[in-house]
């Protein structure tokens, strides 16, 4: 039985929210001011120490592998994306939320979409077709069923809560990417 972190904390607990917790809120800091380098820097950091205070297998280290993915998503470092994603996903799908394992799982479907390859990215998406997130990176973080998303009409890969969630996903992120599969 873990030990309630608020109450009863181990060694390892503390380290984690005393040390890489920091880390990896600086990372997105440095992260929304376009300083990838230091963001990667940082999110590195704090995965060390959790693999260390928690094991590479635990949920909370599961978050920055999830996290570092998608920096690396945005650099456009597609080899080191998926491989954290990968690892997110695995651990996600096992022990963490419906929302974290559906943010991951389209997180590693949009890395699918850089490539090209929209049919995995599709499979990907519609693997769990009950805790399903919206591509859209923007929107509220909540998850679907996937009878209640509409598709992308013309690559059948992205799934949307909403025609305004499509719209601005298609100008921002999804249009050059989306081809007939």
């Amino acid at each position: 039985m873990q030990a309630n972190i608020h109450v009863n904390p181990t060694a390892g607990q503390l380290n984690v929210v005393m040390n890489a917790v920091p880390l990896n809120n600086q990372a997105l800091m440095a992260e929304q001011s376009g300083d990838f380098a230091t963001a990667e820097r940082l999110h590195l950091q704090a995965i060390q120490i959790k693999e260390q205070a928690l094991g590479p297998e635990n949920p909370t280290t599961a978050l920055s592998y999830n996290a570092i993915g998608e920096l690396y998503l945005k650099m456009q470092r597609l080899d080191d994306a998926e491989s954290y994603l990968t690892r997110a996903v695995r651990i996600r799908n096992s022990s963490g939320t419906a929302l974290d394992a559906a943010i991951s799982r389209e997180n590693i479907a949009q890395l699918y979409e850089l490539r090209g390859d929209l049919s995995r990215a599709k499979q990907i998406r519609s693997s769990v077709p009950d805790h399903v997130v919206c591509a859209y990176y923007h929107c509220p973080g909540q998850t679907f069923q996937l009878k209640q998303l509409k598709v992308c009409g013309k690559c059948k890969s992205a799934y949307y809560c909403s025609a305004a969630c499509q719209g601005k996903d298609w100008n921002s992120r999804h249009k050059p990417l989306c081809t007939a599969a």
